[in-house]
């Protein structure tokens, strides 16, 4: 049935229902239109009855289904029909936590959703940066939208963003929109690489993967940071898990990210970059690193005398950071529980975690379909750390387990000590380990 359209009517309108995929009794598909693009955003799961269906019978089941979804989103918010993740944005206080896109069970399209709602808030004579790799589709521009017109009622937007031709429609959207002056208020810079592999960097030799958000004030809360694993486009906004953290009112982290925002546009060429900020909330890394690895200096101040427990949810991990896969197994074999889900891995790394019983492997590989596409990339760790017997750190960012991420991309790793975090990300892990594949 995948990729079979059905038609059916919900609320007076029309809803096309697309199946997407199928796995035993459950199907997975998207109901349109969600968005005013007719962008699909709404992914849903359908449970076949024991007994066999009818291609087209299971298609009636599924418009059923959908019928019922659509009413009680009508229920719940009249307009959802009809409303973007950006017209849907919240306008609440800004309170220190995580936010999750979770494709199954949750909302995908969370983290543009709480963005757009941060933009929306920030008042005019306040500043947004933002540093970031790929903007595109329907999320992109949308998210493009809302900076253009917080840029109009008086808000400084200043965008670096990374030469990935598949940003570029959005690009120029900010470009016509801001300016690309760098002494004006607002502006767009796209860094000039050179190009490598498609992706143009700003500071490293490869690209600029940034995702990070700083707005001056938002309401009245201000110094307000926002470090995310998500790219704003639409598969970040369906089918791919990914996370993001909000850090209110910490100055000095604020300070910190806004000096690396000025580096970037003033693309200080520099493949030692590596700088490392410690403030009363996080401890922030900036790359391009020339040697080192702080990932696997991180994982050995752990102790697993008292049972650690460490759970890693990863994008991409490649055999050039396979020391970070030896360093889990050893600690495995010394009694620490260690779970993984991952997006791409390398077979070398795939090998030597599959080698240790003590090490739990699921995947969630694939943004084509549900359960979907890790897209997260961070680091859990509970127990003896560091000399602290009860450590919550959240190791998190825009940083992959990858060569690029560590020597040659501009990038972001953030660690932080909260145990309410700590609890929303360890909550997210198992509802993405429950939708992995092992």
């Amino acid at each position: 049935m995948a990729g079979m359209m059905f038609a059916g009517r919900s609320a007076g309108r029309r809803r096309d229902v697309t199946v997407i995929a199928g796995a035993g009794s459950t199907i997975f598909f998207r109901i349109s239109p969600y968005r005013r693009s007719g962008l699909a955003v709404t992914l849903e799961e359908f449970r076949m009855p024991s007994k066999p269906l009818s291609v087209l019978a299971a298609g009636a089941a599924v418009v059923a289904t959908a019928a019922v979804a659509f009413a009680g989103l009508a229920g719940a918010r009249p307009a959802a029909a009809e409303a973007s993740a950006c017209a849907d944005a919240p306008v609440s206080a800004v309170r220190t936590g995580a936010v999750f896109s979770e494709p199954v069970g949750g909302d995908p399209a969370a983290i543009v959703r709480t963005l757009c709602g941060l933009v929306r808030q920030t008042p005019a004579g306040e500043s947004i940066q933002i540093a970031h790799f790929v903007m595109s589709g329907t999320a992109g521009t949308e998210f493009a939208d809302a900076l253009l017109e917080a840029h109009r009622r008086g808000v400084r937007v200043r965008v670096v963003l990374d030469g990935d031709q598949r940003g570029a429609e959005v690009a120029a959207r900010l470009a016509a929109g801001l300016g690309t002056d760098p002494a004006a208020r607002s502006w767009l810079h796209v860094c000039t690489g050179p190009m490598s592999g498609g992706t143009a960097a700003c500071i490293g030799d490869k690209g600029q993967h940034n995702k990070f958000y700083l707005f001056s004030r938002v309401g009245r809360t201000p110094d307000v940071v926002v470090q995310s694993s998500a790219n704003l486009t639409d598969l970040n906004s369906t089918t791919y898990w990914n996370n993001a953290v909000v850090l209110p009112g910490d100055r000095r982290l604020y300070a910190a990210y806004d000096a690396y925002f000025a580096d970037l546009a003033a693309e200080r060429k520099n493949l030692d970059y590596y700088r490392v900020v410690q403030t009363r909330s996080a401890r922030a890394h900036f790359f391009p690193k020339a040697q080192g690895d702080p990932i696997v200096d991180s994982l050995d101040k752990v102790s697993c005398r008292r049972g650690a427990m460490i759970r890693v949810g990863m994008s991409e991990w490649d055999a050039y950071r396979v020391a970070i896969a030896e360093r889990l197994r050893d600690l495995a074999g010394d009694g620490c529980r260690v779970q993984i889900v991952y997006g791409i891995m390398d077979d070398e790394v795939r090998a030597v975690l599959a080698a240790q019983p003590g090490v739990e492997l699921s995947t969630l590989a694939s943004g084509g379909a549900l359960p979907g596409r890790v897209h997260s990339k961070y680091l859990l760790i509970e127990g003896s750390y560091d000399g602290d017997r009860d450590a919550h750190r959240v190791f998190t960012g825009s940083h992959n387990y990858n060569e690029t991420s560590l020597r040659r991309n501009d990038e972001t790793l953030l660690r932080l000590n909260d145990k309410h975090v700590y609890r929303q990300y360890a909550a997210n892990f198992e509802r993405m380990r429950a939708a992995a594949v092992s």
